[in-house]
């Protein structure tokens, strides 16, 4: 079950998998997205990064149509002044670029679509730590 204490914002999902974008759409929107837009290919992703601004996206690395997942996060760093936080989704991640691993945050497939949005929340919205006899906690 998802805590709803925290709006997610719009969430754009590139993913060429329709039922695990469908899934991950849903999962989403129970758990405080605004609004979740999905796109099957590169194109389609390319157009609703310049007329969207989402404040999340999460990639499929390996696209169908053959594009990298990862160039749309590259590609959304010189669209957007504030970069969204980017999730790579991918089944093989030994093959993602370490450099490109550090943009975001890596979901390796098969995953649990709401432990992601769980984890996307606290990315968003960090708890504040808490201390304990002057040390921070440190998780």
């Amino acid at each position: 079950m998802l805590r709803q204490i925290s709006a997610l914002g719009a969430v754009l999902i590139v993913e060429d998998d329709v039922f695990q974008s469908d899934l991950l759409s849903s999962t989403l929107l129970d758990g405080g997205a605004s609004e979740v837009r999905c796109c099957t290919t590169a194109r389609h992703a390319l157009t609703e990064l310049t007329a969207y601004s989402p404040g999340v996206i999460i990639l499929d690395v390996h696209l169908a149509d053959g594009e990298d997942g990862w160039q749309m996060a590259e590609l959304a760093q010189q669209i957007f002044t504030r970069m969204p936080l980017v999730v790579f989704a991918t089944g093989s991640p030994e093959r993602i670029p370490a450099k490109i691993a550090e943009m975001g945050i890596l979901a390796v497939k098969p995953y649990d679509a709401a432990e992601l949005v769980e984890i996307i929340r606290d990315r968003l919205h960090p708890k504040p730590r808490s201390r304990l006899l002057g040390f921070m906690d440190r998780r």
